[in-house]
């Protein structure tokens, strides 16, 4: 029943995606007054046509496609070549436009479902790792460290429940697939989402109640070193998961590379002076919290004006800034806005270099408030946190919609923009690898995939339903566009070569070379179709 739901959307929705498309090259035809012979649904040859006035409308064999038959257009017959009528008797800047008619119905198309998705709340577009990174940065996506039950219609797992010990999606992988084939039923440690921990024996029963979305997520794994500042507190394969400053309750997000990692120790030691509390992961033991100390950072004086307040009472370049009034500073910036709060002076407790101990100087104002020195933060430096990139296993817990209201369109044109281009250069890069018989990259799909994925949509419902045919149909439009031979975008490179040249090209020389890019788009549907239905197996 779900595999007949699935080809009767997948067919309706490439209906209506085809129909838009060429109804823009139809009535941009007809607007200009040029006779439209045929209007076909799907590639030649033709299964049947019904005529309706001046126009056949035709249904071909080849499911795929569309397309619109002008007069004048790559037929070179005498009408064609003498009708005020023709295709080819139009100005060239209305050539272009009625070319150029299907694909900007695909992209307002695109622009209105996409408006109202952001409306109303859709799922982001995540189109790459970036993207999906971001989304967890923004907690827009919601994972989980580890093998995690998304949902469960048992009594042996709850949503939460995490499974202990496995350090790979591999590994988890072979345990579900013994299991389903009649193995062994193993007793697993699950640290509850309750924070019990106990042991569940996994039985086909149990898999077939139970969800699970493994991963792979890019974080800090730890690797142990004498000289590191995590030694003795983590072991080898710890991951780090987040960090907190506990004495003023400020939080990072989720740390996912060294430039999060970077950027949360910068905030939270210019704001803290106690030790940071770390979330880590251990595969055995599940979540857990350490506090570690890390180097301090304090402004650094990186000159004294001779003669000044601060030259007399012997503050020197190098000399460290503790705290200023009895406040404890950690940057620059914090030193001069305390100093120009100051009446007549200013309290500075100064580490100098090579000192154990600190100093306390009350520094002098000079008329125009400053003291006389110019001060610099360092570069951060947290000692050896030994620390690497690693890529581990996670769980996908879900998705947040995202929502504009009012700005939904602005949003839906700049998502376009940078969905278009990475879709424009994706292809051309297939396109490339499929010429080279380099195949084409894992993930690229056809018509089957892109049914399994219609299917797969329409479980999800209307806004992932709405999103899902929004990227169709931009997709649909930006391919199109791309100036290859029998492709739309191939038409108006034509068109804007005899615009340049002053020269019209013979019908022969033009359908060659739109044949020829037909059969080789045919050629590499048919090649990736084929991948998709082995890919079933």
């Amino acid at each position: 029943m779900h595999l007949l739901i699935t080809i009767i959307a997948f067919v309706v929705i490439f209906s209506i995606l085809i129909l838009i498309h060429e109804m823009g090259h139809f009535f941009a035809a007809k607007r200009a007054g040029v006779k439209v012979e045929e209007f076909g649904f799907g590639l030649p040859p033709r299964m049947f046509g019904v005529k309706r006035g001046e126009t056949l409308y035709s249904f071909n064999w080849i499911p795929f496609g569309g397309f619109v038959r002008m007069l004048g257009e790559d037929d070179g017959s005498a009408e064609g070549k003498t009708s005020k009528r023709s295709y080819a008797n139009q100005p060239f800047h209305v050539q272009a436009w009625i070319v150029c008619a299907g694909v900007l119905m695909n992209l307002l198309l695109s622009f209105v479902l996409l408006t109202i998705g952001f409306w109303v709340g859709i799922e982001p577009l995540i189109a790459t790792e970036e993207d999906f990174l971001q989304g967890i940065r923004e907690e827009v996506v919601q994972v989980e460290p580890g093998i995690v039950v998304v949902e469960s219609a048992g009594t042996d797992f709850a949503a939460g429940d995490r499974l202990l010990g496995f350090e790979t999606v591999e590994s988890w992988q072979y345990v579900t697939d013994t299991v389903k084939t009649g193995g062994q039923t193993p007793s697993l440690s699950v640290e509850r989402a309750t924070g019990l921990s106990e042991a569940v024996v996994v039985t086909p029963e149990v898999l077939e109640a139970t969800t699970f979305a493994a991963l792979y997520l890019p974080r800090l794994v730890y690797s142990d070193s004498e000289s590191s500042v995590f030694h003795g507190v983590l072991q080898t394969g710890d991951v780090i998961l987040s960090v907190t400053a506990p004495d003023i309750s400020a939080q990072s997000g989720e740390l996912l590379t060294a430039d999060d990692l970077e950027a949360a120790l910068l905030s939270l030691q210019s704001q803290s002076d106690g030790p940071l509390s770390f979330l880590i992961y251990r595969v055995s033991e599940g979540e857990m919290n350490v506090n570690v100390t890390l180097p301090t950072q304090r402004p650094l004086i990186s000159y004294v004006e001779a003669g000044s307040p601060a030259d007399q009472l012997g503050l020197q370049a190098g000399d460290q800034i503790l705290s200023v009034n009895g406040t404890v500073v950690h940057t620059a910036q914090q030193v001069v806005d305390i100093t120009h709060t100051s009446q007549t002076s200013v309290d500075y407790l100064v580490m100098k270099e090579g000192d154990t101990e600190a100093t306390d100087l009350v520094v002098p104002l000079r008329e125009d408030g400053r003291v006389g020195v110019s001060l610099s933060d360092r570069l951060p430096y947290y000692g050896n946190l030994s620390l690497y990139p690693s890529y581990t296993v996670h769980t996908l817990m879900g998705t947040d919609k995202v929502q504009y209201g009012w700005n939904a369109p602005v949003v839906a044109v700049q998502e376009m923009w940078r969905l278009g281009k990475m879709t424009a250069g994706m292809f051309v890069n297939v396109l490339q690898q499929f010429v080279t018989a380099q195949g084409v990259p894992e993930g690229v799909s056809g018509p089957v995939g892109i049914a399994q994925m219609t299917g797969i949509t329409i479980t999800q419902g209307w806004a992932a339903m709405l999103r899902f045919v929004a990227l169709l149909s931009l997709s649909l439009g930006v391919i199109n566009i791309l100036p290859f031979p029998a492709l739309d975008g191939g038409h108006f490179a034509l068109i804007l070569l005899k615009a340049i040249s002053g020269k019209k090209h013979s019908y022969r020389w033009e359908h060659v070379i739109n044949l020829g890019g037909f059969l080789f788009l045919l050629a590499f549907i048919l090649y990736i179709t084929f991948n998709d239905v082995v890919s079933l197996f």
